[in-house]
């Protein structure tokens, strides 16, 4: 009888399979495939999806990767080494500008351990022209800082906050036509291992996070653009750090996951409402992580992979959040255990996830793509084949 069924695939054309039947077929088949190698194994990197859809990722974890760069391009799935950068770091920001350079501001150097044995912490900054491939000094920012946050704003400028020790509320702001850094108001409370995220009326919101002495909170708080200013906003329901905030094609700001103050995983799972200021407790995860990426799908759905879990400091699992319901669900799991590892919508839907763990070379220079297209065909009719 299966036969059969495969015989009415082949035979029928366009999209004219019923949607059962895809459903039972895509269900059984992983979303999850290897694309390639890495030239250097990648911790602690970063990933910048270029304006030409290629993805340019730069540094990372060891002395022999921390200044390397690569770009991979989704139509030959090929990776292909590109010139290393003027410095070595990891913990560092990599922002596309409007003008389609790649701008990389901080992070740190020291001996390779997990979570870094930092001994160095850059303020320099630099260039990536997309055209030549070539690196270019740019002005230094004028704090040193790692586990930053650098947020491209809506008038082409990069708002960059937090992860000084020595001035952890701080933020300026680079003009890339001036490429000059300004100094701009302080927040209110110093944070690093925080998020931030550019909402939909072209305001910053930043969320928890670690202040000094090493304190996880629940404060958030919006950067106004136009005035300059910072104001607090109702904090969220729990204390966070190492979580992840998406924004919703609602215009919502979806948080999840991270540690407690008791460096305890969490599951849970809230969304800030811009227009009130305020947050609603959404459905929990089905299991609670941290240095995991969160990814906005097409479909409006956010797709959760990897980090830390309950059992292991590395996670294969992937799952799906949908906002119309609040509801996670399971999706395929990666075929390699990640956390810390970056995650790049590609512009034809799918994700990128590149690196993530420290015990594993093989994980670490090997990527895997994530199809969002067979989404589409998911379906909760567990229809059963007689």
């Amino acid at each position: 009888m299966l036969s059969t069924v495969f015989m009415i695939i082949s035979t029928n054309s366009g999209n004219a399979l019923p949607t059962s039947l895809r459903s039972i077929f895509t269900a059984n088949k992983s979303k999850w495939s290897e694309t390639g190698h890495l030239n250097n194994p990648r911790l602690y990197h970063a990933a910048s999806l270029l304006l030409d859809g290629n993805v340019l990722v730069t540094g990372g974890e060891g002395y022999d990767v921390c200044s390397t760069a690569e770009l991979y391009d989704p139509i030959s799935r090929n990776w292909t080494k590109s010139y290393d950068m003027t410095y070595c770091r990891w913990f560092h920001t990599a922002t596309t500008l409007k003008n389609g350079k790649v701008l990389i501001t901080g992070g740190a150097a020291g001996e390779p351990e997990p979570l870094g044995n930092v001994k160095y912490v850059l303020n320099q900054a630099e260039l990536y022209e997309t055209s030549t491939g070539y690196w270019f000094h740019t002005t230094s920012m004028n704090i040193q800082r790692y586990f930053h946050t650098a947020s491209l704003l809506q008038n082409g400028n990069v708002l960059v906050i937090g992860g000084s020790d020595d001035a952890p509320n701080s933020a300026e702001i680079y003009d890339p036509e001036m490429e000059s850094w300004i100094n701009t108001t302080d927040m209110h409370y110093g944070r690093k291992w925080h998020t931030a995220t550019v909402l939909q009326n072209g305001q910053v919101l930043v969320t928890g996070g670690h202040d000094l002495p090493f304190n996880t909170i629940n404060s958030a708080e919006i950067y106004d653009p136009s005035t300059n200013i910072w104001k607090v906003v109702d904090s969220m329901n729990y204390k966070r750090y190492f979580h992840t905030a998406t924004l919703l094609t609602n215009g919502k700001v979806l948080v999840a996951g991270g540690l407690d103050n008791d460096d305890n995983m969490v599951n849970s799972t809230e969304l800030f409402d811009p227009s009130t200021e305020s947050w609603t407790i959404t459905g929990n995860m089905t299991q609670g992580r941290y240095l995991h990426t969160a990814s906005l799908l097409k479909s409006g759905k956010v797709l959760v992979s990897g980090g830390g879990s309950f059992t292991s400091e590395f996670s294969t699992d992937a799952e799906l959040y949908d906002f119309s319901t609040g509801v996670w669900t399971n999706t395929s799991s990666m075929n390699y255990q990640r956390a810390s590892h970056t995650a790049t919508v590609l512009a034809d839907g799918n994700v990128l996830v590149i690196g993530g763990n420290y015990d594993d070379h093989t994980t670490a220079i090997t990527p895997e793509l994530y199809n969002s297209s067979m989404d589409i065909y998911m379906s909760t009719n567990n229809m059963k084949l007689k």
